[in-house]
């Protein structure tokens, strides 16, 4: 399930196949299981993968979203019309 949520994230994100890297597949899987699961074992092992058992608490906080639309409120994703994508 958290695999075909990834697909989903990449075909609403309407880049082309040669723009996506390998870390735009962990961060969507990450966020697919921060949306649907609620244990942070898997999110963990997600970036034990990908920076190593030192840094497996990763590059983010538990209040990124807050603070990520308060860094640049005027940035074009925070104020999409997500009532047109598809």
């Amino acid at each position: 399930y958290l695999l075909s949520m990834v697909i989903a994230y990449f075909s609403r994100a309407g880049l082309f196949s040669w723009q996506y890297q390998r870390i735009h597949f962990f961060l969507a899987l990450y966020l697919a299981n921060d949306m649907e699961e609620d244990n942070q074992a898997p999110k963990q092992v997600i970036f034990a993968f990908l920076y190593g058992k030192k840094h497996s608490s990763g590059p983010y906080s538990t209040n990124c979203d807050s603070s990520s639309s308060a860094f640049d409120p005027e940035l074009w994703v925070w104020g999409r019309d997500r009532t047109l994508i598809p």
